[in-house]
């Protein structure tokens, strides 16, 4: 039987909605009632988001810059007019020689995938504690537990300093009722690797124990949960959503 979750009137905002992994959990949670305001960058598969006028409201934003940022999550408070949940979904992987890094190389890694998710949690913090229910989930990597699968150093230091963020906001904002976790997702055909080599994902897939790669379909349900009201308990958690391509 498919799980079936109520998010009746509640409140989400959802970065990285625009790709494979992002959309699926969008639909999810408009699937289960919510109010979701959706933003990612620019393009046509934002442009193709699709949704009830009343349930979706999509807008824009550069995650790289933090003006943007407080922008865009001030406006999105305004329209839900407060905040339940905070999906951290967005992130950006680019493929580098590990020893030709330049300091731009650093910068934008670090700013979509660990400064943002900051950002975001800071703009909304206020509205999550007055929830009583708010909750937080980002999207780590197991990169950042095993150091990558490729050439991408910079995703997989940023993805480790998000599990450290995580782990110590988790401690800090316990007693506000405001629970905050990571999913880390395995090897995946989702767009994240479009600068990957050809052959990445292909011994990725080799490699797994279940012979495949990880889809949006194997996660959205877990995305829920973890933001569920039922998910009161589960705080400072890093869930692998892998097949079992890492364990620990």
């Amino acid at each position: 039987m498919p799980i079936r979750f109520d998010f009746q009137g509640r409140k989400v905002i959802l970065t990285g909605a625009a790709g494979a992994m992002g959309n699926r959990i969008l639909q999810g949670y408009i699937e289960a009632g919510a109010r979701v305001f959706a933003t990612d960058r620019e393009g046509p598969a934002f442009d193709a988001i699709e949704g009830p006028s009343d349930q979706l409201f999509k807008l824009p934003c550069d995650l790289a810059d933090v003006d943007a940022i407080r922008t865009t999550m001030r406006a999105a408070l305004e329209w839900l007019g407060g905040c339940d949940v905070l999906a951290n979904v967005a992130g950006y992987m680019p493929i580098r020689p590990p020893m030709e890094l330049e300091e731009e190389d650093w910068n934008v890694v670090l700013n979509v995938n660990l400064l943002a998710p900051y950002f975001c949690i800071q703009e909304t913090i206020e509205a999550l504690k007055a929830s009583g229910t708010g909750r937080i989930v980002s999207f780590a990597s197991i990169a950042g537990k095993m150091g990558g699968i490729g050439p991408n150093l910079t995703y997989s230091a940023a993805k480790a300093g998000l599990l450290a963020m995580t782990f110590n906001l988790a401690r800090e904002l316990a007693k506000t009722g405001v629970t905050i976790n990571t999913i880390q997702p395995g090897p995946a055909d989702t767009g994240l690797h479009f600068q990957s080599p050809p052959e990445m994902l292909v011994n990725a897939e080799k490699a797994h124990p279940m012979g495949r790669l990880t889809t949006p379909e194997d996660v959205w349900h877990t995305v829920l949960f973890l933001t569920s009201e039922e998910a009161a308990h589960i705080n400072g958690e890093a869930v692998d959503v892998n097949g079992g391509f890492w364990t620990d």
